[in-house]
């Protein structure tokens, strides 16, 4: 059966027939998203819309969608409330697509005119210099930038970054992580901003001169045996006589550097079909490569676009009054410790804690954007307040962070509301000890959060969009607190809580944890009839 789009609504796209090969979406003669489908069946079946191209579906739109250059399927769809057309432009009057990743990306082919294009490759021209002149280390173009270099000599109009490559030459994994870190370092002591995505991927950060940011992104490549890996997606065996010594390939009027044999690296990545465009082609490493780059190097990205899409609207409402928790903790408060607070999500907590004079760092790894997606502006914080970056996914981040809190002068407290029920057991576990490190010369941790059944935390999770609600229980978060060291003084609402757990309604619960100075650590009394229940 010659496979055919029978319907688009707002699940996504039915098709019938067996259909090996991608689509392109338009709307209103736009591409917004191309969409490989590998399917072998005859039933009819539904291509569901990713998650980010959702949002933007609400209106009329006249939709096209060809597979090859052949029209599947053309007609006007009314999607949500069907009010206005759909426009997929961002706040800065830039048109979007949803790229191969499902992320939302603002592609070169409507940008060159901004200046966007030039920017990036003269900062790309820059982050080359700095590896070169303060690291030692020679990196080249790779992946879509080198593909736009090969192809034409400038980039590729559905892409939307630059892709830069180095070689390590260093024996273990361990070694390549402090050698990329050394590589963040040089980067940001030129004033260039860093974002580490993995402990192989870090990715350079500024603002776009037609608004927004934009990134280039540097991978650790290497050898083991005669295998090359390239970033998470190639393992292959690959000479170096394909990548050294490097070569100049000419890329939007200027000389980069390239590898010495670019058909064989690209025909590695993208097959040997790499010369015609494929804007819906995505890597599709084995499992045995994704294994051994993640027990490797990790990952420093899980949820985290989903937190700051939430945190940045969020943010949005600008409200500095902050949350009943907050208040709740500052008339808890005895003179003027230094606030932690952890997870701080939208920032209104740490806005009113130094509205209330006291001294606030807000610590997350997903913090709010710089504007709402309406466009208005998010405020700075006030004086007093400080944010810092902190990933509980990883342990190096965790361990550096709490020593640097530890060594800190003068009283503190740990804040956390609406945290350990959005996060699995392992970072649960890494929050503690970064609380335990924090809290060496004494304080308190102030917890607040939310039990939930398993179905409610789905129905959060599908209606609402937030990344991920967990059910859970305070008292199982009051076994970690012990083991960590600290003593429970407080508890509020455990017995309600534990049952919402099983079913029933949301329960709010808070719990106070002390962990003594060290000159009254021999005096600790038992946890037994301190803490108060309900």
């Amino acid at each position: 059966m010659k496979p055919r789009v029978c319907r688009v609504d707002d699940d996504g796209l039915e098709v019938v027939g067996a259909f090996p090969g991608s689509v392109d979406v338009h709307f209103d003669g736009w591409r917004g998203w191309s969409a490989a489908i590998d399917r072998v069946s005859e039933e009819p079946f539904v291509v569901p819309w990713p998650k980010r191209l959702r949002p933007w579906l609400d209106g009329v739109s006249q939709v096209s969608v060809t597979h090859e250059g052949e029209q599947l399927f053309d007609g006007e769809v009314s999607f949500g409330s069907g009010t206005g057309r759909v426009e997929l432009v961002d706040r800065h009057g830039t048109q979007i697509i949803i790229d191969k990743w499902g992320l939302q990306q603002r592609p070169f082919e409507v940008r060159r005119a901004g200046g966007a294009v030039e920017m990036m490759t003269q900062m790309a021209e820059q982050v080359l210099e700095v590896m070169r002149r303060d690291c030692g280390i020679d990196g080249w173009i790779s992946f879509g930038t080198l593909l736009g270099a090969a192809r034409s000599g400038a980039v590729i109009g559905h892409d939307s970054d630059i892709d830069l490559c180095f070689l390590s030459e260093r024996a273990t994994p361990a070694e390549m992580i402090a050698e990329l870190w050394s590589i963040a370092r040089a980067l940001t002591d030129a004033g260039i901003q860093v974002k580490h995505k993995s402990a192989s991927f870090i990715t350079v950060v500024y603002e776009a001169p037609d608004g927004g940011m934009d990134g280039i992104d540097i991978y650790t490549c290497f050898y083991v045996g005669d295998l090359l890996y390239e970033t998470a997606t190639v393992r292959a065996p690959v000479p170096r006589s394909a990548i050294m010594p490097l070569r100049q390939l000419e890329f939007e009027g200027r000389l980069m550097p390239a590898p010495a044999d670019p058909d064989r690296m690209l025909t590695v990545s993208y097959g040997p079909g790499w010369k015609v465009p494929d804007p819906s082609f995505r890597h599709q490493p084995d499992r045995e490569t994704t294994e051994r780059f993640h027990d490797w190097f990790g990952s420093l990205m899980t949820h985290r676009r989903d937190w700051v899409s939430v945190n940045t609207a969020a943010a949005a409402k600008q409200d500095s009054s902050g949350s009943s928790f907050a208040r709740w903790v500052t008339g808890q408060l005895e003179g003027r410790p230094r606030v932690l607070d952890i997870g701080s999500g939208s920032l209104a907590d740490t806005r009113h804690y130094a509205a209330e004079g006291y001294r606030a760092l807000a610590y997350d790894f997903a913090h709010p954007g710089r504007g709402a997606a309406g466009g208005r502006p998010i405020e700075g914080l006030p004086e007093g307040a400080s944010r810092r970056n902190l990933n509980l996914l990883d342990l190096r981040d965790v361990l550096t962070s709490g020593a640097v809190a530890a060594r800190a002068s003068g009283p503190r407290v740990v804040c956390a509301r609406r945290l350990l029920e959005s996060v699995e057991e392992p970072v649960r576990e890494a929050f503690w000890r970064f609380t335990s490190m924090a809290l060496r010369p004494g304080g308190r941790v102030y917890l607040e959060g939310m039990s939930r059944s398993r179905a409610e935390c789905r129905r959060l999770h599908s209606e609402r969009g937030i990344p991920r609600v967990l059910p859970l229980d305070p008292a199982d978060v009051e076994v970690a607190a012990r083991a960590a060291g600290g003593t429970v003084v407080l508890r509020e609402n455990f017995t309600a809580a534990a049952r919402s757990v099983r079913s029933g309604s949301p329960t709010r619960w808070r719990m106070v944890v002390e962990w003594p100075t060290p000159a009254s650590a021999g005096e600790q009394i038992p946890t037994t009839g301190q803490a108060n229940d309900d």
